[in-house]
C-alpha cells in the first residue's frame, strides 16, 4: 500500500536530517532524484503545494514551506508563501449588461477559468480594472529567471516553470491575473510572484502588475497582489456580474414522488455549497483524474475534500470508479445548463431526498429517517449534516432572491 505524502516528507526530514540542518542554517536545498529516492513518490506530486492546506504535516508544524528554485531543486526555509484571501466581495458588484453579438462563450455558463477571463474581456470588465484597453498577449508556460527574498531568505529562481493565466499589455502596463473557478482561502505567492518578476525583468518600460481573479458564484472578481508586501489589497478590489434573473423558489418545490439522489453514497457533511458548484465544474473538465491529484487544485485537507466529492457523489453528477474521477449522464446534462437553471436542478435533486425536504419544509429532521436511509445512528452527527442542507437552503434563498 502506498504511503501518504505526509508520511513520505516525515521519511525524506528524518533521512536526510533536514530539521538538524536548518538549526544552524538558514534554509535546505533537496533535489528531485532525493524526494523520489526516500519512497519512490514523484516529486512534481510532492511539491506542489498551491495552498498552505497541503503543506506536509513536519512542515506546518515548524513553520516551514518549500518553494522551487530550478528545475529539479527545491528550497526548504522558515518562511509563508501564501497570501490570504476574504470570501466575499470586498466592494460594491457592479452589474453590467451581457454582450451582444457573442454566440460562442455564454456568460452564464462559464466552464473554464480561459472562458471566464475571455468573456470578461469581451465585456469590458478588464476595462474597468486595468483603466485602459488592452490586448491579451500573454497565456500559458514558460521557463524564466527571477531573483526575490522572503523572510531574508534569498531566492535565486532559474529554469523553473512559470505561468500566466492570462496577460494583458496596454500603452501602459502590463497585467497578468492568476484565474480559479471559485473561491479558494488562501493562493501560494509563486502562482503570483514568479511571474511579475520575470515580466518586471523582461519588459523594463512599462508597469507590470498581478491580479487575484475568482469566478466565484457568477461574480467576477478582480483583486490586485501587492508583489512588495506579498499581500491580497482588496480595498483596491473590483467585481462585476451580469444582469440576470429567475422565478425560481425553494417554497414552490412539492413533496417528492421519488429520490434522485445516489443512495449509495453518504448524507452530505459540506456546508459551502458555493464550494460544491465550483469544485463540480472544475473536476468535470478533468475527466479521469486522480482524486490525490485533483486534491492540491483546492483548499481543502484530504477528510474535507472526500466530503465534498462524496456530496457531488450524492447528487449522482460525479462518480469515482477505481480512485479516478469522471463525470456522470446526469453530471454532463447539468453542464450544459446555464448557471441559474443548474442551481435550480441542483435544488430539486437535493429537495427529493425526503430527509432535506422536511429540513427544507420544517427546519427539522426525523432521526429515523437518518437510522433507516443512511444507516446514521448518532445524534451529533445527524445534527452536524442536518446543518449542511440547512446552509444550503439560506444560500439557495440568497441566490434566488
Amino acid at each position: 500500500m502506498s504511503i501518504t505524502n505526509n508520511e513520505a516528507w516525515k521519511n525524506i526530514f528524518k533521512d536526510f536530517k533536514i530539521l538538524d540542518h536548518l538549526q544552524k542554517n538558514p534554509y535546505f536545498d533537496i533535489t528531485a532524484n532525493e524526494i523520489k529516492s526516500i519512497d519512490g513518490k514523484e516529486a512534481r506530486l510532492m511539491t506542489k503545494i498551491d495552498h498552505k492546506e497541503h503543506l506536509p504535516q513536519i512542515m506546518s508544524e515548524n513553520g516551514l514551506s518549500i518553494l522551487a528554485i530550478k528545475n529539479g531543486l527545491y528550497r526548504i526555509a522558515r518562511t509563508n508563501p501564501f497570501i490570504d484571501i476574504e470570501q466575499t466581495p470586498q466592494c460594491e458588484i457592479l452589474k453590467i449588461p451581457t454582450p451582444k453579438n457573442i454566440l460562442s462563450i455564454n456568460p452564464f455558463n462559464i466552464k473554464s477559468e480561459s472562458e471566464a477571463l475571455d468573456i470578461a474581456y469581451i465585456s469590458g470588465m478588464l476595462k474597468e480594472v486595468f483603466k485602459e484597453n488592452t490586448f491579451l498577449t500573454i497565456r500559458g508556460r514558460l521557463r524564466g529567471e527571477l531573483d526575490f527574498e522572503l523572510n531574508n531568505i534569498p531566492y535565486k529562481v532559474e529554469g523553473v516553470q512559470i505561468e500566466v493565466d492570462g496577460g494583458y499589455e496596454g500603452d501602459l502596463s502590463l497585467h497578468l491575473i492568476e484565474a480559479k473557478i471559485g473561491y479558494r482561502n488562501n493562493i501560494n505567492i509563486r502562482q503570483l510572484l514568479y511571474p511579475e518578476l520575470f515580466w518586471k525583468k523582461t519588459i523594463k518600460n512599462k508597469k507590470v502588475g498581478s491580479y487575484i481573479f475568482y469566478y466565484q458564484d457568477n461574480i467576477f472578481r478582480f483583486i490586485p497582489f501587492d508583489a512588495t508586501k506579498l499581500c491580497a489589497i482588496h480595498k483596491e478590489e473590483r467585481a462585476f456580474k451580469f444582469i440576470d434573473s429567475s422565478n425560481f423558489s425553494l417554497q414552490n418545490l412539492q413533496k417528492p414522488k421519488q429520490s434522485l439522489i445516489n443512495p449509495q453514497a453518504p448524507f452530505p457533511q459540506a456546508d459551502d455549497f458555493e464550494r460544491i458548484h465550483s469544485m463540480f465544474i472544475s473536476l468535470s473538465s478533468c475527466e479521469g483524474i486522480k482524486k490525490s491529484e485533483a486534491l492540491g487544485d483546492f483548499d481543502l485537507v484530504d477528510r474535507q475534500f472526500d466530503y465534498y466529492l462524496n456530496t457531488l457523489v450524492w447528487l449522482d453528477i460525479l462518480e469515482v470508479k477505481e480512485n479516478l474521477i469522471s463525470n456522470t449522464p446526469r453530471g454532463k446534462k447539468l453542464l450544459a445548463l446555464s448557471y441559474k437553471e443548474r442551481l435550480e436542478e441542483f435544488a430539486k435533486i437535493i429537495f427529493s431526498d425526503p430527509i432535506c425536504f422536511q429540513i427544507l419544509t420544517t427546519r427539522d429532521y426525523n432521526p429515523q429517517d437518518f437510522i433507516k436511509l443512511y444507516r446514521i445512528e448518532s445524534p451529533s452527527t445527524m445534527k452536524r449534516r442536518s446543518q449542511s442542507i440547512q446552509r444550503w437552503i439560506k444560500y439557495f434563498d440568497q441566490i434566488f432572491d
